[in-house]
């Protein structure tokens, strides 16, 4: 320890002197390698300092920057009353609040509302508002702004297209207390609580102007977004809104300052508005024009959809969907993922079972496509139907048996000839929608079902209008559709057997008392997870017995510029919900160490 406080002592910084000695003294040779270590080692202190340093930085979203999304169609009621079409809800998405906002994962959480309570009995909702929930022009959100909504949906002259309130009472305690009381449990009543809320202040003076006020364009909400200003075409229709964000919005201020929408009428010319850079980004994209989609500029993101697409088919109407071992058969001949591949370019997901991902995320089983094949014939054979040289199977007809009978002590064997009835064919007609995805399809299944003997029909293809009515009266054997979930009690309506005729919507006619039983059950359960346990033991009741070849759930395509931040849209409901995080997304960023975020 001595020695080394004599050396601290001792030593000495050089002078600038002793340093021009030092490398006077150098060869040119010495000097040449000096410098090299010396440049060597200064890089290699930034680049490590530079290391350190990114180490600890972080992104954080700056408040600011514009964003520019197209949409389809032409806004003109932005009011959460009167709201048609997607692009009115695009609109009211982002500038109205309602009591909770769904989140990206299914979710809600409080939004004008401080807090909520439901009962035991899943009969009563009460919220409490926030004492500082706004307007955009300033004025305090309160119980008379949530009843006064409600009570125009309740209005029959409104003509509101808002369904289910009329078995719902509304009642205000205090300013800001609200009690909503249900006629009989609504697993989804939640849901209707994002129901935006309007200014009852600036509506109660136009109340007779309703449907047509110009509130209906330039609305003012509590939303994350406020209107700035209004462009129409040379029809007075409105071509574009300029939002700027709302600096009072319940759940934080958005980082995003000013968000322009503008009206497309058909997704070409939406698509070709991405291609030229005149919008930053657009929903509802086509699988097919999305990878057409420059990935260096824009990312696609994808979000599961309440959809599901299957076969439902009629046993009524024929017969071969009565026998359990054909419709087994069937499902492991259907390659669903070649289906996906082909009429969705990749953007979907198998699905086998009623229950969407956005409500039960499901496990997806790839099956090996030649043991499927296998299986399905094994099923087929079984049941007796025997493939001919056409590659067609038929069951009946004369079909020569070996038969064995004791003569004496001898055992004689003898060919028999046996008359089953009638030649039939294995076959079905399958009916659809005159559209190019739903006619791929049925060629596909056609194709796919060919390959184990059977003669699929796909010459029965309808318009809406004429296809609805066959749907209506039941009038198929097969039909390729699609079921939209948009709430869970609607899987009350598309597989409880009460649903079977019309005006019900169990268009597969399925019926099963267990499974009655447990739908019936989950419309009174509030508790999420108990209601999980009994999807569960639905699926597996419906695997059971297979009253439906469900096949695909298609993707939501959402594409947006790369410098767009932090959004997530897991699940969507309806097209509009891709907004119900907006306010966290982000345009511009910065780097800062850690230690200085929040």
């Amino acid at each position: 320890m001595h020695k080394f406080l004599s050396f601290i002592k001792e030593f000495q910084i050089p002078k600038k002197q002793n340093l021009r000695d030092a490398l006077a003294s150098f060869s040119r040779k010495e000097f040449y390698i000096f410098a090299t270590i010396v440049v060597v080692a200064l890089v290699a202190m930034v680049v490590m300092l530079n290391a350190i340093n990114n180490k600890f930085l972080v992104d954080v979203p700056m408040n600011g920057g514009s964003v520019t999304e197209g949409i389809i169609g032409m806004p003109t009621l932005v009011n959460p009353v009167l709201a048609i079409s997607d692009a009115d809800k695009d609109l009211v998405s982002l500038v109205y609040s309602g009591l909770v906002r769904r989140q990206p994962d299914g979710t809600y959480i409080p939004d004008l509302a401080e807090s909520y309570t439901i009962s035991p009995d899943g009969l009563t909702y009460t919220f409490i508002l926030r004492k500082d929930a706004k307007f955009h022009d300033g004025v305090k959100v309160t119980a008379n702004d949530v009843v006064y909504t409600i009570d125009k949906i309740k209005d029959p002259t409104v003509k509101s297209p808002r369904v289910g309130w009329n078995v719902v009472s509304v009642e205000k305690k205090d300013d800001r207390t609200i009690v909503f009381t249900l006629n009989k449990a609504y697993i989804s009543f939640l849901d209707n609580m994002t129901l935006g809320i309007l200014p009852e202040h600036i509506w109660k003076e136009k109340e007779s102007q309703f449907n047509i006020s110009p509130y209906n364009i330039k609305a003012i909400g509590s939303g994350p977004y406020q209107i700035k200003s209004v462009a129409k075409n040379s029809d007075g229709i409105p071509q574009k809104y300029v939002l700027k964000s709302f600096s009072k919005f319940t759940l934080g201020v958005p980082h995003i300052k000013t968000l322009n929408i503008v009206s497309f009428s058909n997704e070409k010319d939406l698509v070709d508005a991405i291609s030229n850079g005149s919008i930053d980004q657009a929903g509802g994209i086509s699988p097919k024009n999305a990878i057409d989609i420059n990935k260096d500029s824009y990312t696609i993101h994808t979000a599961s959809t309440p959809r599901i697409f299957g076969l439902f088919y009629n046993s009524l109407n024929n017969k071969i969907f009565a026998d359990p071992n054909i419709v087994k058969a069937f499902d492991y001949a259907l390659n669903r993922q070649e289906v996906i591949d082909n009429v969705l370019y990749g953007y979907g997901t198998i699905t086998s079972n009623p229950i969407p991902d956005t409500i039960l995320k499901n496990d997806t089983v790839v099956r090996e496509d030649s043991e499927s094949i296998k299986k399905a014939n094994d099923l087929l054979d079984k049941s007796g139907w025997i493939i001919g040289a056409d590659g067609l199977r038929t069951k009946g007809g004369t079909t020569t048996i070996t038969k064995t009978k004791k003569v004496g002590k001898k055992t004689v064997t003898e060919k028999v000839k046996v008359n089953s009835g009638p030649v039939t064919t294995l076959e079905f007609s399958l009916t659809t929608l005159d559209t190019p995805e739903f006619k791929q399809a049925a060629e596909i299944i056609k194709k796919q079902l060919g390959r184990v003997g059977v003669r699929v029909n796909t010459e029965k293809v309808y318009e809406m209008g004429p296809l609805n009515k066959i749907i209506q009266n039941r009038e198929y054997e097969a039909l390729f559709f699609g079921q939209r979930i948009t709430h869970e009690s609607d899987l009350f309506l598309f597989w409880h057997s009460s649903q079977n005729k019309d005006p019900g919507l169990n268009i597969s006619m399925y019926s099963n008392a267990k499974v009655d039983k447990i739908l019936e059950d989950a419309q009174k359960t509030i508790l999420l997870d108990d209601r999980i346990n009994k999807y569960k033991s639905f699926i597996e009741e419906f695997n059971k017995d297979i009253p439906a070849l469900l096949i695909y759930s298609p993707k939501y395509l959402y594409a947006t510029t790369i410098e767009l931040n932090n959004i997530n849209i897991n699940t969507l409901i309806n097209p509009s919900d891709r907004f119900a995080s907006i306010y966290t997304w982000y345009a511009d960023k910065d780097r800062v160490w850690k230690i200085f975020t929040k």
